[in-house]
């Protein structure tokens, strides 16, 4: 389908109609990228923060302790006094 590239704002965009929408499951969010010389846009399987809670939990449950073991740098060896 052959479609019009549309000024939208500063930016550009195109109008999709609501047939190509519900044949494609897009609701409100898309994930849009670039792959080779096309746009792709597909719709946005879940929120991009969806699961963020969970993983901040499980980090926290960890021990803190020496979270820099064998990681140093110059001033470490040379100038810090522990």
């Amino acid at each position: 389908m052959l479609v019009r590239v549309r000024r939208i704002g500063n930016s550009q965009g195109v109008i999709l109609s609501k047939n190509m929408m519900e044949q494609c499951d897009i609701k409100d969010l898309v994930n849009v990228e670039v792959k080779g010389n096309s746009i792709v846009i597909e719709p946005a399987m879940q929120s991009p923060r969806a699961g963020w809670e969970q993983q901040f939990e499980l980090a926290n449950k960890g021990s803190e302790e020496d979270l820099m073991e064998g990681f140093s740098n110059e001033f470490d060896d040379a100038e810090w006094t522990w």
